[in-house]
C-alpha cells in the first residue's frame, strides 16, 4: 500500500508525464526599462537562455550526457555505464590539476569529482567542467531524442568582457557556506559587462549529497545611466526519456535515484517551513533543498562585483522552470528569510529591498501564506508563462490538489496567448519569447523585427540538419532559419570543450568496460565476444588519438575504415552511430576536414545523418 506521501509523489509523476508529452492581454512594459533596445521582459528571458548555453557548454560528454542512449529493457547496461562513470569522475577528481591543461582540476558532477567524500551513487554522474564555457560561441547536446543548439542574443553575448566563477573550495560542511573560490574563466577584448557563473547542487533528498553543477550566474550589465545587476538560475536538463529519468527520480521505486536535476523538480508535491528562505509560511520541498547549496557562492559572486563596480541601480532576479522555482525562492530569502540580514551585512551598498524577480513557467514555490507576504513586499515582481504550460496551469487542477499541498505562484501573473502554429512545449523558453515580441509588435515592430531576427534555440534530427539550420522546432515568423552552430564555428564549438579527447577518455576508461560485462546485455553472451568488442573500442580510441593523413582523400578514407570496423560488430546500432558520429566530430575538431568533406563519402554522410532513436 501506498503511503499518502508516495501518493503524492505518484501523483506528480504523472502530471510531469503529461507535461512532457503534451484571450491572453498584450504584454505591457509598465515602466520596464529597456537594456540595447530590450524590453527587461525580453532581456531577463534572453539571459535565462544565456544560463542553459552556458550549462550545456559545460557539458563533458555532450552527445549523450544523460545516458538516455544506454538504457535497455531487462539489462543492466544503463547501471553499469552510470556505475563506471562514478569511478571515472572518482580519477578525475584524485589527478586534480595536470600539466598545462586549462579545464584539468575543474571537473565536477558528482562529489568525487573533485576529489569529495560521500558521493551520492544513486545520482547519474553528469560531469561537467566549469572552464568550457564561452558566452560568445553556441552549445550544443544530444539533448535526449534530438540535438539542441543554443546561444543568447549577441545583444547580450557580445557585451561580456569577463568572465568569472565561483566555486566551493572544499565539500561544505553545511549550507549556507562562503568557503569559495574565484578562478578566471575568460577575458574578451571588448564589452562593458562582467560575469560570474556560480554553482550549486541538485538531487538533495532529506540528508543525501547532491550533484554540483553550474547553476546560473550574476551578471553586472551596462546601461546608459550606470550598471543593472541580473542574478540568474538556470533551468533543469535531463534528456527525455520519462522512464530513464522520473521514474527512477522518486522513492516510490526505491532510493531517488536518477537524473539530478528531476529529483529535484520532482519533489515538489510538498510545501515545508525553512526559515532561511521565508519566516511566513511554507515554500516548496525541492527548490528548498537545492536553493541553500547556492546561497554562499552567489553572495560571494555580488560580494566581489561590488568591490569592482557602483552599486547597481536596479537588481533583477530571474530563471525559468527549475530556474524560476530557485530565483523566486531566493528573493523570497532576501525579502522575508532569514539570509536577507547575511546578505544584506556582506554586499551592504546594494537596494536588497528592491529586488525585482521576472520569472518563467514558475513551478509552485510556496504556499498561499508565503504567496501573499512575497507579494506584499515586491508587488512590482513578475511571472510570464504561456497558455497550456502544464507546469504552470496543472496545479489549477482540482484533481492535482488532492495529492498535492496547496501551493500558489508568486509575482504579477502575465498570461501570454498561445503561438500560432507552434507544435513545441509551450514551457519552452523560445515559445516564451516567441510570445512576448508577438506582443510587442504592434507597438514596436522595428524593435521585434530585429531581435525576432536571431533565432536563440533549435532542436534538429541530426548533425548535418543541425549545421545546416534544418530546425524542427519553432521559428519565429520572418525569421531565417536558426544556424547556431555551423560549419564556420563548429570546430571551434568543439575545441573549447576538447571534445576529442574527453569523449576519447570516457569511450577507454567507461564504454570499453560496460561493453564486456555481461550484465550489460539480456540473455547470456560468451565473454570471449565481449572481451574483443572491448578491444574493439579500445582500437577505435588508439585511431582517433592519431593524425589523419594531411590528403584530404586518404583522410577521407581513414574515416571510412573507421566505419567498416564498427559496423555490426559492437552489437547495438543506435551505439555504433552515436560512436562513430562522435568520431567524426572529434576528428573535425582537429583537422582542416569540413562538414561538406564529410558528406562527400556514403559512410561519412550517414554518420552526420544518423538520427537519435
Amino acid at each position: 500500500m501506498l503511503t499518502c506521501g508516495r501518493v503524492q509523489n505518484v501523483a506528480i509523476i504523472i502530471l510531469t508525464a503529461i507535461m512532457i508529452l503534451v484571450s491572453s492581454p498584450a504584454l505591457a512594459l509598465d515602466g520596464q526599462g529597456e537594456s540595447e533596445g530590450a524590453p527587461e521582459a525580453v532581456l531577463n528571458l534572453d539571459l535565462c537562455t544565456l544560463a542553459y548555453q552556458l550549462y550545456h557548454q559545460s557539458l563533458c560528454l555532450p552527445l549523450d550526457p544523460w545516458y538516455d542512449l544506454m538504457s535497455r529493457v531487462g539489462s543492466d547496461r544503463r547501471e553499469n555505464i552510470c556505475r563506471f562513470t562514478h569511478e571515472y569522475a572518482a580519477r578525475l577528481g584524485a589527478a586534480g590539476p595536470v600539466g598545462q591543461s586549462p579545464e584539468a582540476g575543474f571537473y565536477s558532477g558528482p562529489n568525487a569529482a573533485r576529489n569529495w567524500s560521500g558521493t551520492n551513487l544513486n545520482l547519474d554522474p553528469i560531469l561537467t567542467n566549469y572552464k568550457f564555457i564561452d558566452a560568445r560561441n553556441p552549445a550544443f547536446t544530444r539533448d535526449g531524442e534530438r540535438y539542441l543548439a543554443v546561444k543568447a542574443p549577441a545583444y547580450l553575448s557580445q557585451n561580456i568582457r569577463v568572465i568569472d566563477g565561483v566555486r566551493y573550495r572544499a565539500k561544505p560542511a553545511g549550507f549556507p557556506s562562503n568557503d569559495v573560490e574565484m578562478f578566471r574563466v575568460r577575458e574578451y577584448p571588448t564589452g562593458e559587462d562582467h560575469l560570474v557563473v556560480f554553482e550549486g547542487g541538485t538531487g538533495i533528498v532529506g540528508a543525501t549529497e547532491p550533484a554540483w553543477s553550474l547553476m546560473g550566474f550574476v551578471l553586472m550589465h551596462k546601461t546608459a545611466t550606470g550598471y543593472d545587476a541580473h542574478i540568474v538560475f538556470r533551468g533543469s536538463r535531463s534528456g527525455a526519456s520519462l522512464a530513464k529519468t522520473v521514474l527512477k527520480a522518486q522513492d516510490v521505486v526505491g532510493d531517488a535515484k536518477g537524473n539530478p536535476d528531476w529529483i529535484t523538480d520532482l519533489r515538489g508535491s510538498k510545501q515545508i517551513p525553512q526559515p532561511l528562505i521565508s519566516k511566513v509560511g511554507k515554500v516548496t520541498e525541492g527548490f528548498a533543498n537545492s536553493l541553500p547549496t547556492m546561497l554562499g557562492p552567489v553572495s560571494q559572486c555580488c560580494k566581489y562585483l561590488s568591490e569592482k563596480y557602483p552599486a547597481p541601480e536596479h537588481i533583477f532576479v530571474t530563471g525559468h522552470s527549475l530556474g524560476a522555482g530557485l530565483a523566486t525562492q531566493f528573493a523570497s530569502s532576501v525579502l522575508q528569510g532569514g539570509y536577507g540580514a547575511e546578505l544584506t551585512r556582506q554586499v551592504p551598498g546594494w537596494a536588497w529591498d528592491k529586488i525585482m524577480l521576472v520569472a518563467y513557467a514558475q513551478p509552485i514555490p510556496g504556499d498561499p501564506e508565503w504567496a501573499q507576504e512575497f507579494d506584499k513586499l515586491s508587488p512590482s515582481s513578475q511571472h510570464y508563462w504561456v497558455e497550456g504550460d502544464m507546469v504552470v496551469e496543472a496545479t489549477s487542477s482540482s484533481l492535482v490538489n488532492l495529492f498535492i499541498d496547496k501551493g500558489e505562484h508568486a509575482g504579477i501573473q502575465k498570461k501570454l496567448a498561445a503561438v500560432a502554429n507552434c507544435q513545441d512545449n509551450p514551457h519552452e523558453v523560445f515559445v516564451i519569447r516567441a510570445a512576448l515580441l508577438r506582443d510587442l509588435s504592434s507597438n514596436f515592430a522595428p524593435l521585434v523585427s530585429r531581435l525576432g531576427a536571431e533565432n536563440t534555440w533549435g532542436y534538429y534530427e541530426n548533425i548535418s540538419k543541425m549545421v545546416t539550420g534544418q530546425a524542427v522546432s519553432y521559428v519565429f515568423p520572418g525569421a531565417p532559419a536558426p544556424v547556431i552552430v555551423s560549419q564556420s564555428n563548429l570546430r571551434q564549438v568543439l575545441s573549447n570543450c576538447n571534445f576529442g579527447q574527453q569523449f576519447g577518455n570516457w569511450l577507454e576508461q567507461v564504454y570499453a568496460r560496460m561493453i564486456a560485462d555481461k550484465s550489460s546485455y539480456i540473455g547470456p553472451k560468451f565473454q570471449s565476444t565481449l572481451d574483443e568488442r572491448r578491444q574493439l573500442v579500445l582500437n577505435l580510441v588508439a585511431r582517433m588519438r592519431q593524425p589523419l593523413p594531411g590528403d584530404m582523400n586518404q583522410a577521407l578514407d581513414c574515416l571510412v575504415e573507421d566505419f567498416k570496423l564498427i559496423d555490426g560488430n559492437l552489437g547495438l546500432t543506435e551505439e555504433e552511430q552515436w560512436i562513430y558520429s562522435a568520431m567524426l566530430l572529434g576528428r573535425l575538431e582537429n583537422t582542416p576536414l569540413t562538414v561538406t568533406d564529410l558528406q562527400s563519402r556514403p559512410e561519412t554522410k550517414a554518420g552526420l545523418e544518423s538520427a537519435p532513436n
